[in-house]
């Protein structure tokens, strides 16, 4: 439960402070800011439909070719939404480069949620530290690609949280969906943090931090529990994409 209210929590708040961070440190217009944060959730997409490859009956060279080929099939789809908007494009296409790292960090994963929960996080902390020391549009597109590593966080804590839980399935489903009010509860925090009176707007996403440094430790923690009982996904075909 509170693996998924932290993870809605960063997911929502990463992007909702993202306005203010560039008015406040790029001096952008905010007509000119809408493309960037569409570019966030076109990330969590770009996630989703890589790691959607393994629910289809694939040979294994295929779904490698795939998993290379749907991020940027995904990523044009963006550019191409943003191109009839009549917005300028060319400022995102360095972004190619930061999906390789999506790549290489799903491959790595092998379909194991545990694994990937924690490949993930780790990047995404990554993500966090480049964004807060850097400046001008390298730690907007830092910010900005948590939404990459963010896209598959649901399914993976999800499956860790319901695995093992047999006729109480249903009941701890239940008490997972309530915790999306975490997308409320960490921006309210993250947006009274950045306050100028205390850390400040680039700072403030050190709440992110503290958010993927949780689900790390609920990664390897679930993973040792779930072994307890017998489970291990590195044994186990997980359908799906988890």
């Amino acid at each position: 439960m509170i693996a998924i209210f932290v993870y809605v929590g960063v997911e929502v708040s990463t992007a909702s402070n993202l306005p203010e961070f560039m008015k406040e440190k790029l001096h952008t217009e905010t007509g000119n800011i809408a493309p960037f944060i569409s570019l966030y959730w076109a990330s969590l997409m770009i996630g989703r439909w890589t790691a959607s490859i393994g629910a289809f009956n694939l040979a294994g060279g295929a779904k490698k070719i795939l998993r290379v080929v749907m991020p940027y099939i995904a990523f044009a789809v963006f550019l191409a939404v943003n191109k009839l908007a009549q917005h300028d494009v060319t400022p995102f296409y360095i972004y190619a480069f930061v999906i390789v790292v999506l790549i290489v960090a799903d491959l790595l994963s092998r379909g194991n949620p545990a694994r990937q929960l924690l490949i993930f996080s780790g990047c995404a902390i990554t993500a966090l530290f480049i964004g807060m020391l850097s400046s001008g549009m390298v730690s907007v597109f830092a910010f900005i690609s948590v939404g990459l590593f963010c896209s598959t966080l649901w399914p993976c804590i999800y499956t860790l949280a319901v695995t093992g839980l047999g006729n109480h399935t249903n009941e701890g489903s239940s008490f997972l969906i309530m915790m999306i009010m975490g997308g409320g509860f960490i921006s309210l925090l993250q947006g009274y943090l950045g306050g100028p009176d205390l850390i400040g707007i680039q700072w403030s996403y050190l709440v992110g931090v503290a958010c993927f440094a949780y689900l790390a430790f609920y990664a390897i923690k679930a993973k040792s529990v779930l072994k307890q009982q017998g489970i291990d996904f590195d044994t186990v075909e997980v359908k799906g994409g988890h």
